[in-house]
């Protein structure tokens, strides 16, 4: 009896555990993380944008663009408007199309005050780069401020940024009477 634990308790020892293998679950990193040439650099982008009006909202979320707006987190209650303009920056100079998806299942209100989720698609032809910002955030329409759309941005599709893109905060006014601006700040890869 006293030879057959020592049997077992010798082939415990001489057997490599599970968790010390050199791979599987709990595989220990290797020498380093994999050093990258791409240094960061600002990311500015400023639009001039117009709401294109009542003619361009459709229920349902944007389909337009890469589909970064394709989002309609309640289903049913989002509908879609386009802004149309320019861009200058980090993109260059270019036509930009803002598509704005907002989810009205979600609007908060008060003070006169109106607030919904929205999820954007803003596709960029600049002299500089072609790119496709994703952005997330809200808009708040007030009879105090008119509507602002704030929230932070991401670069989804680019050819002069390093793969990851850029991200920022991004926000402005938006109207259907009169051009305003929005603005892109971040960093990205390059």
């Amino acid at each position: 009896m006293k030879t057959g634990i020592l049997v077992i308790l010798a082939a415990a020892l001489y057997v490599t555990p599970v968790w010390a293998a050199p791979s599987g679950f709990l595989q220990l990193q290797q020498d380093g993380p994999a050093v990258s040439s791409a240094k960061p650099s600002n990311y500015n982008v400023i639009l001039t944008i117009l709401f294109t009006g009542v003619a361009h909202i459709t229920n349902g979320p944007c389909t337009g663009g890469d589909g970064l707006a394709n989002i309609c987190p309640s289903g049913d209650s989002c509908f879609c408007g386009t802004f149309v303009g320019t861009a200058s920056g980090s993109a260059g100079t270019g036509a930009v199309i803002l598509y704005e998806t907002e989810d009205l299942s979600s609007q908060a209100t008060a003070y006169q005050t109106a607030c919904t989720d929205v999820y954007a698609d803003i596709e960029i032809n600049g002299s500089k780069d072609v790119e496709s910002i994703g952005f997330i955030g809200a808009e708040c329409d007030s009879e105090f401020s008119g509507s602002i759309l704030n929230g932070g941005c991401f670069l989804a599709n680019t050819r002069t940024f390093a793969a990851g893109g850029a991200f920022g905060q991004c926000g402005g006014n938006v109207s259907p009477t009169r051009k305003t601006t929005f603005t892109i700040k971040g960093k990205g890869l390059k």
